[in-house]
């Protein structure tokens, strides 16, 4: 054998191990659960595991291997169901004592069972493919709970932006099938705020240790991106997140409603995100923030005798409803308004679904003839609106909430 057939060889020999070692490295890729296989992922719900589009930088579509290949030691977990596009990259997770918390996670689990058979809900430990497919399954209960209140469906929106006509006088749905919006909502989810940063700025242009909502507007498509380590750590726990997706992701899908062309007033937003947490759990609460300035934050979790006693207090301390329903700034706010947002949030939706619904067309997706956007007088527009749907004069709102309130919340 000659010297170089020795070394070609050898380095044969040398390769074989260094494959075989990126291959294991690989193995995390592949779901325990379901082995990657097509009906497996069908039965679930999903579309695919990757890689697939992930917003933009610029004028040019990002997949989800480049942000893989821009942080290179950070596993990233994809999948796309009907309505989102999911990146997890968050940790194994032991669940804790408290019965609640494992109650809600069992049940959950046991739902997901039903479409992946080999999930274990009695699992003590939430291994990081746990964490994604639950994340999935709460997204889309997220959506489908969102399409119920909006009192729309899949089909009520455009299949394809190109083929949309603009007709005077017909219904106005936006320009793509999923609440109107071209292309599905994103989410990315990280456990450590180093990697969260440093996506944030190598694929929006942004440095932040927020959790940050971005709207991808030359694809269509509004995105979530969040750390455990946001928020002080308080992302850690598995509720926390959840409740996080609700917040942010819920005020994402009504933003993105009927196309996202313009801000609502900034009480029906934070309002709603604040219904939407507090129907998963009320112990883990988000809140909107100014960049350079942090939210009025207290930990008071049992809102409802908060509010009651806010309403009953002889000067209370939070703007009336005529000054609120005119902000057009998150940095307003104070947290007895956040309070008081949610329950006028929540006072509204006890109304039903029929005037709610009334009320929402008339504010979100407004157009002119052409079915270019309108946001002229958008003060003005909620003010007819909540006359319309409702019966109630912005002036007169806070007596009939406040009676509301005393007859509904708890004084403890």
């Amino acid at each position: 054998m000659t010297n170089r057939v020795m070394l070609l060889a050898a380095a044969a020999l040398l390769a074989a191990p260094l494959s075989a070692q990126k291959n294991k490295d690989e193995k995390w890729r592949i779901d325990p659960y379901t082995k990657n296989e097509p009906k497996a992922l069908e039965a679930a719900g999903y579309v695919n595991y990757g890689p697939f589009q992930f917003g933009n930088l610029a004028d040019k579509p990002t997949q989800s291997t480049e942000i893989d290949d821009a942080l290179e030691y950070v596993q990233i977990l994809w999948v796309e169901t009907a309505h989102f596009r999911i990146g997890c990259n968050l940790p194994a997770w032991t669940l804790p004592q408290d019965m609640e918390t494992r109650t809600k996670i069992r049940t959950e689990l046991e739902r997901l069972q039903q479409k992946i058979p080999s999930i274990n809900p009695k699992t003590r430990v939430l291994d990081p493919w746990l964490r994604l497919h639950l994340s999935a399954q709460r997204l889309e209960d997220i959506y489908a709970d969102v399409q119920d209140l909006f009192g729309v469906k899949d089909a009520d929106f455009p299949a394809d932006a190109s083929k949309v006509i603009r007709q005077p006088g017909a219904r106005y749905m936006g320009f793509g099938p999923y609440l109107g919006m071209k292309d599905k909502y994103t989410v990315v989810m990280f456990e450590k705020l180093g990697p969260y940063r440093q996506y944030l700025k190598d694929f929006i242009g942004r440095d932040t240790k927020f959790p940050q909502r971005w709207h991808f507007k030359e694809t269509g498509s509004i995105m979530f991106a969040v750390s455990t380590e946001c928020d002080g750590g308080n992302l850690k726990h598995d509720t926390a997140i959840h409740c996080a997706l609700a917040f942010n992701v819920g005020q994402n899908l009504l933003d993105g409603f009927r196309s996202y062309t313009y801000d609502l007033p900034v009480w029906i937003r934070e309002g709603w995100s604040h219904w939407l947490l507090r129907r998963v759990d009320p112990k883990w609460n988000q809140f909107d923030q100014q960049e350079g300035g942090v939210a009025d934050m207290k930990k008071v979790t049992n809102w409802a005798p908060y509010v009651r006693n806010l309403v009953t207090a002889s000067n209370p301390k939070f703007a009336p409803f005529s000054e609120a329903y005119a902000w057009r700034d998150f940095g307003n706010l104070t947290f007895n308004d956040h309070a008081a947002i949610w329950s006028r949030m929540d006072f509204l939706m006890s109304q039903g679904k029929e005037k709610w619904q009334k009320f929402l067309f008339a504010v979100k997706g407004r157009v002119d003839e052409n079915w270019y956007a309108d946001q002229t007088d958008l003060v003005g527009a909620t003010r007819d609106a909540l006359r319309d749907a409702y019966g109630i004069n912005v002036l007169d709102f806070d007596r009939k909430w406040s009676e509301w309130v005393k007859a509904t919340y708890p004084s403890k």
